[in-house]
């Protein structure tokens, strides 16, 4: 009896559990490999997303993760001015200077076939991203010019003007068309101005000021002392801002001296480059500067000089067609009968303004 129960006591009793994993050993198993498969593929997965991308060409982004567009930019920048290039342009635009005084500027058409725009547009969509860069060099070649009448077109235009005491009392009339002419000029090309009266000096210099830096004489002629290097003229762009200061030297610098001209002429032509247009107004006869009319004859190149003169005496127009014919400009004779009614005309419009 003893014997019994120590056997049934050392019996094992088996429970659900165990039952469960003898019974399903094989379902168990597969489920278990299932489970290490997945973490093993969820551990590779992770891996290789962690990998950056080598492929350059399709890739956005560079090493420090910041946004690579100018490869892009680039292309489509060379791509876009290729295909302009290749564009033709047909079209005709007309630049036309706004005439201030009752003479009318004239036109000048301008063929637009050699316009090469290179336009680079960014990608960013955003108008502080956009440039455009336009080639106007073919608008230099050439822009109207209308002083006293006289038109010319040119790319580089000089006015040579008579500021002697001899112009008194008929003054006005130059200095308003002179203005006139200053404003009306058309934003490309360059201008340069000078006035004479025995000494030369660049427009808005102080005349009184350097005129005790000259020495001569009307008729033996003027040179500058000792010394004194005076400025000589450069062009400048045509802009609203040198049309201003140019325009206040017209009406401010006063008459002195005498008419000689043969220093203006030098200096003009040592002009680098040379004026393809010089507007030349004297109220004196040019055969009193022999010296003047040999340095035009010896230097013009290709300048061409257009003459003005304004209410000159009788002696004075063979000498001033002269000049104009051998360089290729042209003459103008404005007497004091004409000077007189413009006077008149300037007049009644400033008591207009005035009212």
């Amino acid at each position: 009896m003893d014997e019994q129960l120590h056997v049934s006591e050392t019996v094992p009793l088996e429970g659900a559990f165990s039952k469960y994993l003898r019974t399903y050993r094989l379902l168990n198993s597969l489920l278990l490999a299932l489970f290490f498969l997945v973490i093993t593929f969820s551990v590779i997965w992770n891996i290789m997303m962690g990998i950056p991308l080598s492929d350059d060409a399709g890739s956005d982004f560079a090493d420090a993760g910041q946004p690579s567009t100018a490869p892009k930019k680039q292309e489509q920048k060379v791509r876009l001015m290729q295909r302009q290039k290749q564009a033709k342009p047909s079209q005709t635009f007309t630049f036309q200077a706004q005439a201030i005084s009752e003479i009318a500027a004239p036109v000048v058409d301008i063929e637009t076939k050699s316009l090469n725009p290179a336009i680079a547009i960014s990608p960013m969509g955003n108008v502080g991203d956009v440039s455009v860069n336009v080639d106007m060099s073919v608008l230099n070649k050439a822009f109207a010019s209308n002083f006293m009448g006289v038109k010319s077109k040119a790319n580089k235009i000089l006015f040579i003007i008579d500021y002697s005491a001899s112009m008194k009392g008929r003054d006005k009339v130059m200095r308003s068309e002179l203005s006139k002419a200053i404003e009306k000029l058309p934003a490309v090309g360059s201008v340069a101005v000078i006035f004479f009266s025995g000494p030369t000096w660049v427009a808005g210099e102080d005349a009184n000021a350097l005129h005790k830096n000259w020495s001569g004489t009307n008729n033996g002629g003027w040179k500058p002392n000792d010394g004194y290097k005076p400025i000589r003229p450069k062009w400048l762009p045509v802009t609203p801002s040198n049309k201003k200061k140019l325009i206040k030297a017209v009406y401010d610098t006063p008459l002195t001296f005498g008419t000689v001209w043969d220093n203006s002429f030098d200096w003009a032509f040592y002009m680098n480059p040379k004026p393809d247009v010089i507007y030349f107004m004297t109220d004196g006869n040019a055969n009193k500067n022999l010296q003047g009319m040999e340095i035009i004859k010896q230097k013009k190149g290709r300048t061409k000089i257009y003459t003005i003169g304004y209410g000159a005496p009788a002696g004075a127009k063979a000498p001033l067609e002269e000049i104009a014919a051998m360089t290729g400009g042209k003459s103008k004779f404005v007497d004091m009968d004409e000077i007189k009614m413009m006077e008149k005309e300037i007049d009644g419009n400033n008591k207009q303004a005035m009212n």
